[in-house]
């Protein structure tokens, strides 16, 4: 049966012999995990089967193992790695995957593809998202492969500076603004989301970069069956908070909704999915605190809509 690495490490050689326990509580481990390892982990100390009463020692190589939760089947992917240590790997997801395998979709996600990643290259991770996206969004998605990073992520508070390019449909008037909308659950619908007093604090700062005008006579190249010529603006978005389809929502209560996104308000005649790519993301590293810029350019399909 598959097993992940928990925890894989030299103890300090000036430690003092101390428990188990004691050792654990040290690496950023939840209580929940302590309960799991010591109940169900596989432990070795020096490559020796050990159990939670051993002593461990100061240079003591101690490993733990444990069965995943659940595990998904590996399907092959071509992944855009855009960063990758020992803690974490981050992709540049592709629109129209979805982050993992659900009631009716069990194959092809991309924890079915990084799954597949890490047994072709021989590594003994599993799949621990720190942040998702949803199917129709691109771009950046970090991806802790131990649950024990994953716990230092939000044991550190992590802040991440998330920058989003999104292109709207009509010409935003403003260079820039802030909009400070709360977002809660839209009445009668497990899936949508609106602007309500009853939601919860949302803030996203927009940017102009540009807008285009797409005219009658390139219409086909994009297979519309517009009349007429169409403005889009090209935005970046900061977010502030991390609400269920935040950037979405606020351009739709705006009056521009998002290209594409016909959940609030977009238009498929344009592009097949909306228009929101995570292009950026900063953070300092909550294992080696290292201070961490990445980017992903935007795709093809939202080029298109810039380049006319």
């Amino acid at each position: 049966m598959k097993t992940a690495k928990i925890i894989d490490l030299i103890v300090d050689s000036d430690v003092h012999t101390q428990s188990m326990n004691h050792i654990i509580k040290q690496q950023h481990i939840s209580q929940r995990m302590r309960r799991r390892l010591r109940n169900d982990g596989i432990i070795t100390v020096n490559g020796t089967p050990s159990t939670w009463n051993t002593l461990v020692h100061g240079g003591d190589h101690l490993v733990m193992k444990l069965t995943p939760d659940q595990e998904f089947s590996v399907s092959p992917m071509n992944l855009d790695i855009v960063y990758e240590d020992e803690y974490i790997l981050v992709i540049n997801k592709e629109a129209g995957i979805l982050m993992h395998p659900t009631s009716t979709v069990r194959d092809h996600t991309l924890a079915n593809g990084v799954l597949y990643y890490y047994q072709e290259t021989h590594q003994h991770y599993d799949f621990h998202p720190v942040h998702r996206l949803d199917k129709d969004t691109s771009g950046i998605v970090i991806i802790a492969k131990t649950s024990v990073v994953q716990h230092a992520f939000d044991k550190k508070h992590t802040h991440f500076h998330k920058c989003y390019d999104a292109i709207v449909e009509g010409k935003l008037p403003s260079v820039a603004l802030t909009i400070n909308w709360p977002i809660g659950r839209k009445s009668g619908s497990i899936i949508e989301r609106c602007c309500t007093q009853e939601g919860k604090p949302a803030r996203t700062d927009i940017t102009v970069v540009a807008s285009h005008i797409i005219h009658r006579a390139h219409m086909s190249a994009i297979n519309t069956n517009n009349q007429g010529n169409q403005s889009f603006t090209h935005i970046r978005c900061l977010l502030h908070t991390g609400r269920t389809h935040q950037i979405r929502v606020h351009l739709s209560q705006l009056g521009y909704p998002l290209a594409g996104d016909d959940l609030y308000g977009g238009h498929l005649n344009y592009i097949g999915r909306q228009a929101l790519h995570a292009s950026r993301v900063s953070f300092y590293h909550p294992m080696t605190d290292e201070w961490l810029e990445l980017q992903a350019p935007i795709p093809s399909d939202m080029k298109a809509l810039l380049t006319y």
